[in-house]
């Protein structure tokens, strides 16, 4: 393939853009791609190679790239021309949808990033318990703030023992002393949770979990993991929040909340919220978030582009699609379809490889052996799944590199995208199968 108009662009970017990205996840080596269309579930670079897109924004474009029905949608709540700063009657009908959808929440707020509503329960849990600090879990992604961008994809030198993991910084710049308040758990290991958790009960404020670990691939809770960490939030005084973020309308109509029947002080929304445009919220106990209600709390929860009038637009039009198209029955449907296949070919091949998965999301993992948290999910075979991602990408399939990233389909990825999807597959594992073969 040609990359000359997108090597082009990027010695332009890098003179006023670092690295010639806005995140730094974009970056590829020598140079990133950059794209001028989207459609359906395809991509196309500047150098008009086509993409088949398996990534989907991370998960946030549920319906596929420039849906026509979602924008005509869109467009129809776009006529008062206010865009954002005040309380419109949109404001509120958002709200209601969100909350029939979303039915073990009581109340809802919205805001504009994950880490942005991260931040918001954080202060929320705070501020309700009286206790300064969190909870985070090993290898989980919870937004970029210092007290929780804690052993966020740790290294396995520093990390110490699995019971009690250290607390160590995703990145540099965080404040020392705020990683270190941040006690770290080890995720499916109730044991470990409920000694860590009691021995720190008078100063742990919230624990935040993922019930399912999507940025490390897709991992999901064991049920009665969460039902007692449930039980345990409940005796100790901490508040439960559930990152749902990319969760939230793929596990289950109402989240992964609603899939385990297990209901979280706290839940954060956002990706598919709004079919890929910026839109997030916090939902919960309405007794919560009486510490953010104008003249009961004490807690503040402000912003400019809260409720920004074109991302509720947006998450409209979605939502409403959502319930017609079935949209979660169909994804369940294909991912299963999906994952069936591929296990399939994969000892067909003689790879130990396995596929997991719910409602579009997906990730590949080279083992045979089962994955239930971050350690077992880094220890799994990087170099087969690098042999198995560049022969992918060869076949022009946007993926992603990294070993514990994840990725996604959408609505527009139907039955025959999936059969030459599932095909592309096949070829990448025979060329895993080649390489280990010529050992």
């Amino acid at each position: 393939m040609d990359f000359t108009k997108s090597k082009e662009l990027y010695e332009t970017a890098n003179r006023s853009v670092p690295g010639g990205v806005h995140s730094n996840s974009r970056f590829r080596s020598p140079h990133p791609l950059y794209y001028k269309k989207g459609e359906g579930a395809y991509i196309w670079d500047l150098d008009n190679n086509r993409y088949l897109d398996v990534v989907m924004g991370n998960g946030a474009i549920i319906l596929g790239h420039n849906d026509k029905e979602f924008n005509e949608r869109m467009a129809s709540y776009m006529t008062s021309g206010i865009v954002t700063g005040l309380e419109t009657e949109l404001s509120v009908k958002a709200a209601e949808t969100f909350l029939s959808l979303v039915k073990t929440a009581e109340q809802v707020r919205y805001t504009n990033t994950g880490t942005e509503a991260t931040m918001h329960t954080m202060t929320m849990a705070r501020t309700y318990t009286g206790k300064p600090h969190v909870a985070v879990i090993e290898g989980a992604y919870n937004g970029w703030h210092d007290a929780v961008y804690v052993s966020t994809w740790p290294d396995m030198n520093l990390a110490g023992d699995h019971s009690s993991p250290n607390s160590l910084p995703g990145t540099t710049g965080l404040m020392k002393e705020v990683v270190e308040s941040t006690l770290v758990l080890p995720f499916n290991d109730l044991a470990a949770a409920e000694k860590l958790l009691t021995a720190n009960q008078h100063r742990i404020a919230a624990l935040i979990i993922e019930p399912t670990m999507i940025d490390i691939g897709y991992i999901p809770a064991k049920k009665e993991y969460l039902q007692g960490l449930r039980r345990l939030c409940d005796q100790l005084n901490i508040v439960l929040v559930f990152d749902e973020l990319l969760t939230g309308f793929r596990d289950s109509e109402g989240g992964a909340q609603q899939h385990y029947g297990v209901v979280p002080d706290l839940a954060t929304f956002g990706k598919a919220i709004a079919n890929g445009y910026m839109l997030a919220a916090v939902a919960g106990k309405a007794k919560i978030f009486e510490t953010v209600t104008p003249g009961k709390g004490t807690c503040s929860f402000i912003g400019t582009y809260n409720g920004h009038q074109v991302s509720l637009a947006a998450s409209m039009a979605f939502m409403e699609l959502y319930k017609e198209k079935r949209v979660f029955e169909t994804l369940q449907t294909r991912t299963s379809q999906l994952i069936s296949e591929f296990d399939h070919l994969a000892q067909k091949r003689g790879i130990a490889a396995r596929m997991q998965g719910r409602g579009g999301h997906f990730h590949w993992y080279f083992t045979d052996e089962p994955i239930a948290n971050y350690r077992e999910a880094q220890a799994s075979d990087k170099a087969d799944y690098a042999r198995f991602i560049s022969h992918l990408s060869g076949k022009q399939v946007y993926c992603l590199p990294n070993y514990l990233l994840h990725h996604a389909i959408s609505m527009a990825h139907d039955d025959a995208i999936l059969e030459t999807f599932i095909a592309d597959m096949d070829e990448s594992l025979q060329q895993v199968a080649i390489a280990k073969a010529a050992k």
